[in-house]
């Protein structure tokens, strides 16, 4: 019978390290290549070619593997346009092959649609594996991993600047780490100050920051940082929508929290990383819920006011900024 897999989760590069676990425990000692490996984007590619292709017996091996990157048919995402997916016969495929060829499908999403008859049968008849984001332990660990396979090494304060600064993002931090290793040279050790010489702080760290001056009646700073926001190309509407969330966020923590709820009991309720919770728990003890309602409603009027106004955006912005400041009481 196939081995059939599914790996989901939305870290694209942790699907991918979980793909390549699989591939090698299939392949054993024979390695990979074109004689023994298949890959596809359903995106471009029909099902009906995928499938064939995984019940061809395999040239110049006894394995086959069948990589079938963003399978976006088995969550709630649309076809692409003038595509037809052909699930019919993946589903009658899944349900009754009898081929021993490894099938990978990779999708990029949090979850699957399960009212789906073919997410169903993936169900019972294959090996399904989210992949969760790291948490800051784990993204630490990660880090210090990495740099341990290069002799390097980094000091926790630095190690804690620079989670502060990236936020829990794979991406982010490989970026920023490789970044960081190419400055320092042969120097083994990565300081507090390398980190705050090379990283830059991601958006949603920005977005917190912001946050952060405004709690604190630091309007000149809340405006500097949103102005240097909006010369890195970041539109006002985005900055908004970005600043409404972590209110939200603050929201929803504070009330939960309030019931009993643990960091990571808040963060599976509501959906966002633990490290989100983390620093919205710290936030969301500066605040009366009121005051809290009443940030989020001066988002949604604001948010109105980009959409509609004749005024700059910028400007708008600004106002909102300064307007939520100013009723913030200490």
């Amino acid at each position: 019978m196939a081995q059939l897999h599914v790996v989901y989760g939305e870290v694209p590069e942790l699907i991918e390290k979980k793909s390549e676990q699989l591939i090698e425990g299939y392949l054993v000692d024979e390695p990979k290549d074109d004689f023994n490996f298949v890959k596809y984007n359903l995106y471009d590619t029909e099902i009906n070619i995928i499938l064939e292709e995984a019940m061809t017996l395999p040239f110049f091996s006894n394995k086959k593997v069948v990589l079938v990157q963003n399978s976006y048919i088995f969550t709630g995402e649309k076809a692409p346009k003038d595509v037809q997916p052909n699930t019919d016969a993946l589903l009658k495929f899944i349900e009754n092959d009898k081929g021993d060829c490894l099938i990978i499908f990779q999708v990029n999403a949090t979850k699957l649609d399960e009212r789906k008859k073919i997410v169903k049968a993936l169900k019972k008849h294959a090996t399904i594996k989210k992949i969760e984001q790291f948490t800051e332990q784990e993204m630490k660990k990660w880090i210090q991993t990495q740099l341990h396979e290069q002799f390097k090494d980094i000091k926790q304060d630095a190690l804690d600047t620079l989670i502060e600064l990236t936020g829990i993002h794979y991406r982010i931090v490989q970026q920023e780490l490789e970044k960081i290793q190419l400055f320092i040279g042969d120097r083994p050790t990565i300081t507090k100050s390398d980190v705050q010489t090379i990283v830059n702080r991601s958006l949603e760290q920005n977005v917190f920051l912001l946050t952060d001056y405004i709690q604190k009646g630091q309007k000149d700073h809340a405006i500097r940082l949103m102005r240097d926001l909006v010369k890195l190309k970041e539109e006002p509407i985005k900055l908004l929508a970005l600043i409404t969330s972590n209110y939200r966020l603050y929201y929803q923590s504070k009330i939960l929290s309030t019931k009993g709820y643990s960091g990571q009991q808040i963060a599976q309720t509501v959906g966002v990383h633990p490290y989100r919770v983390k620093l919205a728990l710290q936030q969301a003890r500066k605040y009366h819920l009121t005051q809290l309602l009443s940030i989020i409603d001066a988002c949604a009027e604001t948010d109105y006011k980009l959409k509609s106004s004749y005024m700059d955006s910028v400007l708008i912005l600004e106002l909102f900024i300064l307007s939520i400041g100013q009723n913030f009481k200490q």
